[in-house]
């Protein structure tokens, strides 16, 4: 067999080339063209042409971003690359797998395996395959493919498109282009034998980091972060050249296998990534970078393989990755091949190849060369190798990476004893953190307990003066219901029945009935626990209902009380409580004032809304509270009476209430004038409302 490659300008040329080297024509005849342009039309002309040429022979290519052109490698050429395989013994057959069709976004096409299994023969060696089916499930379909024809020598590879980003590279068959297909070119042949060389020279160069959120194949987070950011910690511009995850790809481990995932698209708006092949959560990935020292060291060891293996052909399949970061080593793996006839191959989005101890057959970047013959004694010719081809550049760029490298694993390594301190503090933080949490949480549940103590101890205060008030306003009902019987009673002892008026008789001693009903009532609304909940009530009906309660004292000292309250003020929160402060702070005046013997002793309360505030002012006549006492009124069992009078929980208590809505009480008294409690409560959206005076004032302040 023989190879011959031609660098095509136009087709006449081409068929000038043709006929000087006596190709002709067959069915062992292997055409096959790196097409590095996106112009399809230009392509189709030279299809047709060669299909009509060439009839019997099996064309194929597909596109390629880069070729190689009289040992060079280049991106800037646009014309066709031509490699003519003549076989002498061995055959050729074809099938195209058109995904196209029944295609749906996504979803991997089903592999028929019947149809592919008809090309095998007893003397199948070898299956190129080419492929524009370059998506999220390709490998999975390849990967298929190797498994069931895994005992033949594979290798091929994925066209590429010049820019990163665009999905539309194509393949083509005979005069039929393909936007996605894969092509399988099975080569048979007893005499027929095909060597693979394959150079996969990643390092990884930042620390582990597990995958934690997948979604298909898009990475969502990486160590519970957006999956982009571990890119954005290295490269912040990425944005602007995102072909920086071709040169700098995910590096993976699974199962001792190392490999690297080759990045189909970046989310910018989901800040995630697509990936080739399928991941998973808890994979655990790296940021790696081509070891050039590795790549260049395999400059020697192809001149090894390629000085023991005869070959007649050689395909080459090098790597996206290596043509975006590396091409100086494939430039060097190239350089040895002596003639022209013998480079041909293609830059690939993935390679295929499969061997014995590799349970794939799709890769990502990787170098692969397959040398392929029909005789044993034919080799290709190379030049002589030695280390002076390394030149001062490639020795330059092999220290810096090496230093780079060094610098990248001892970096690693003081992050990964550094998260292991820090991991032992947070550690050491997190139990002294339990103990605390303990501590306070006994604290916290000692204050509840205490508080509750507090609020039962102020309640049953309060009970208590209200229960005193009850049995007040009890008796003169009580007494009026007696008299009323007595009287009834003498009456009918002394035969005067008919001054008895029944219907009259029982309706005073209904009302006295209903007074005394009444009186329970609202002691039963004062102490009722559902009133703990937050309501909407009438701010002025609650102050009512808490001087009723309490006002047979305060008629008894002689205390007069006025109430200044728009009807219609409302408000949402705890009623209970806040008849609970309203009683506190009339207790406490009328305290003060027996205590003092204050002759016309006055409470006035006003209710107003100021911004969106609720606004209580209650005001007293007692003669004010001294200044060193005035700071301390609001402390727990802190009073001034005696120890029968009072706990010293009131206006304590009175605050917490105040406070568990978000409000303030604070007081403000003028020695031997008068004391103002100010209770403001939010509330928001309120209508603001003028102030009134206190009913007591003549021409004093609010202070005073």
């Amino acid at each position: 067999m023989r190879q011959l490659v031609h660098y095509y300008k136009g087709y006449e040329d081409f068929q000038k080339w043709t006929e000087e080297h006596n190709i002709k024509d067959s069915n062992r005849l292997l055409i096959e063209i790196n097409y590095p342009d996106s112009d399809q039309q230009k392509l189709q002309r030279l299809l047709n042409r060669l299909n009509k040429n060439f009839p019997n022979s099996i064309i194929v290519g597909m596109q390629s971003f880069t070729s190689m052109v009289n040992h060079q490698i280049s991106d800037s050429n646009n014309d066709p690359i031509i490699s003519i395989m003549e076989f002498h013994s061995s055959r050729l057959t074809c099938e195209v797998l058109d995904i196209g069709i029944n295609y749906v976004k996504g979803k991997a096409p089903i592999l028929d395996i019947t149809k592919i299994g008809k090309h095998l023969q007893p003397d199948t060696k070898a299956l190129e395959i080419l492929s524009s089916y370059n998506e999220a499930s390709t490998a999975d379909y390849i990967n298929q493919i190797g498994q069931h024809f895994g005992h033949l020598k594979i290798f091929g590879g994925g066209a590429t498109h010049s820019q990163q980003q665009n999905r539309h590279e194509f393949v083509f068959h005979n005069n039929i282009i393909y936007p996605k297909a894969v092509i399988l070119i099975f080569m048979h042949g007893e005499s027929l034998n095909v060597e693979l060389f394959q150079a996969f020279d990643w390092k990884p160069i930042s620390k582990k980091k597990r995958i934690t959120d997948v979604d298909g194949n898009y990475i969502l987070t990486i160590d519970n972060i957006a999956a982009l950011d571990i890119y954005k910690k290295y490269f912040p511009n990425i944005q602007d050249n995102p072909s920086v995850s071709i040169q700098v790809p995910l590096y993976i481990t699974k199962n001792n296998i190392p490999s690297t995932a080759h990045i189909l698209d970046i989310d910018f708006k989901n800040q995630s990534l697509k990936v080739a092949q399928a991941l998973e959560v808890g994979d655990i990935v790296q940021l790696s970078i081509g070891n050039y020292n590795a790549m260049m060291n395999r400059v020697e060891e192809l001149h090894e393989f390629l000085t023991k293996t005869p070959a007649q052909a050689l395909w080459i399949g090098s790597s996206l990755s290596y043509e975006y970061g590396f091409r100086i080593p494939i430039f060097h793996y190239i350089s040895i091949i002596k003639s022209n006839d013998h480079i041909f191959g293609y830059s690939t989005s993935q390679e295929y190849f499969n061997t014995e101890n590799q349970p794939n057959t799709y890769h990502n970047h990787t170098f692969v060369m397959a040398a392929i013959t029909e005789s044993i004694s034919d080799y290709i010719e190379l030049t002589k190798y030695t280390n002076e081809n390394i030149g001062p550049f490639e020795i330059a760029n092999k220290n810096l990476y090496s230093i780079m490298h060094k610098t990248a694993s001892e970096l690693n390594q003081l992050t990964e004893n550094l998260e292991n301190m820090v991991e032992q503090r947070t550690e050491e933080l997190n139990n002294l953190n339990k103990d605390l949490q303990k501590k306070i949480k006994d604290a916290v549940r000692k204050e509840k307990r205490q508080n509750a103590i507090m609020n039962q101890q102020s309640r049953l205060a309060s009970m208590g003066e209200i229960l005193e008030n009850i049995a007040h306003q009890w008796r003169q009902p009580l007494n009026h219901v007696s008299w009323i019987m007595n009287d009834t009673l003498i009456k009918a002892q002394l035969g005067r029945e008919d001054e008895i008026d029944i219907a009259e008789l029982a309706k005073k001693v209904n009302d006295s009935i209903q007074f005394l009903s009444e009186t329970i009532e609202d002691f039963r609304r004062f102490v009722d626990k559902s009133s703990d909940l937050p309501q909407t009530f009438n701010v002025k009906k609650a102050i009512e209902a808490t001087i009723s309660l309490i006002n047979e004292t305060l008629v008894k000292s002689e205390i007069e009380i006025k109430l200044d309250c728009p009807n219609d003020i409302k408000y949402k929160g705890f009623e209970n409580d806040f008849k609970h402060v309203i009683m506190n702070l009339i207790n406490n005046a009328r305290d003060a004032m027996e205590e003092r013997n204050i002759e016309n002793g006055r409470i006035s309360i006003r209710v107003y809304h100021e911004k969106d505030e609720l606004v209580i002012a209650v005001q007293d006549n007692a003669g004010g509270i001294p200044k060193p006492i005035l700071k301390n009124i609001f402390e727990p069992y802190f009073t001034t009476k005696h120890k029968t009078k009072g706990t010293g929980l009131g206006l304590y208590m009175s605050k917490n209430m105040v406070e568990r809505v978000n409000g303030s009480i604070e007081a403000i008294s003028i020695l031997n004038k008068k004391t103002t409690f100010i209770i403001r409560l939010p509330d928001k959206g309120a209508l603001p409302t003028p102030p009134p005076k206190l009913i007591d004032e003549l021409g004093e302040n609010e202070e005073s």
